[in-house]
């Protein structure tokens, strides 16, 4: 599930119709996931939903001081609201279930502070206590719920904020001990992990992608 869901159909193509679908909905409309929760579970065989990962996010910079009311606003609502309406809404089916796991998008930005990221900041660090709050409330009753927390990855939204502002990611870069910004790629193995039942011990867990960045 995307927006604008441009490239949506070309990765259901290679993925194949029978394994999967598209829906293209904005997070922070609760009918919206609800919808989109209904045609997920219509596209499983048997109606279950065992993994969710919640990935949709933006950005937002701006000085603290001036920042404005209506990105904070927007912000917010797609990072946090719209992970706690999917977590709310695909977990009641969980816990009907008594089993699933939540994989939430936090962000190295949600464990630590620098400036300019206001809204994206205070945004991922209510993922990581919305993530650790579900866990405690939900492991009882088999859902576990956990967060990958990365630091900045060579994704298409950083490229554009590159051109925006080229001084910006040096000194970001001059943080992380491995000397490089992540790859797409390297977020799915942590995911898989924890989503799978190879982290049938973990719950609550923020695991940091972020080659060392808050190792410091």
């Amino acid at each position: 599930m995307d927006l604008p869901g441009t490239a949506l159909d070309d990765v259901v193509s290679s993925i194949g119709e029978s394994r999967s679908c598209s829906l293209a909905v904005d997070v922070a409309n609760r009918d919206g996931v609800e919808t989109m929760v209904e045609r997920a579970r219509q596209a499983a065989p048997d109606g279950r939903l065992d993994v969710l990962v919640n990935s949709a996010g933006i950005g937002g910079r701006g000085a603290a001081v001036e920042y404005e009311p209506e990105l904070w606003e927007r912000v917010l609502a797609v990072n946090l609201t719209g992970t706690l309406n999917c977590c709310q809404s695909v977990g009641r089916h969980m816990l009907e279930a008594g089993a699933g796991s939540i994989v939430n998008i936090a962000s190295i930005g949600g464990l630590v502070g620098y400036a300019g990221s206001l809204g994206y900041q205070v945004s991922k660090g209510g993922v990581v206590q919305l993530t650790r709050t579900l866990a405690v409330e939900w492991a009882p009753r088999g859902v576990r719920v956990n967060a990958l927390a990365p630091c900045v990855f060579e994704t298409a939204v950083v490229a554009r904020q590159r051109e925006a502002e080229p001084d910006l990611y040096p000194g970001m870069l001059a943080r992380i001990p491995i000397g490089r910004f992540g790859e797409p790629e390297e977020i799915v193995g942590p995911a898989l992990f924890l989503g799978s039942d190879a982290s049938a011990m973990v719950t609550g867990h923020v695991l940091t992608v972020d080659g060392g960045y808050t190792a410091q």
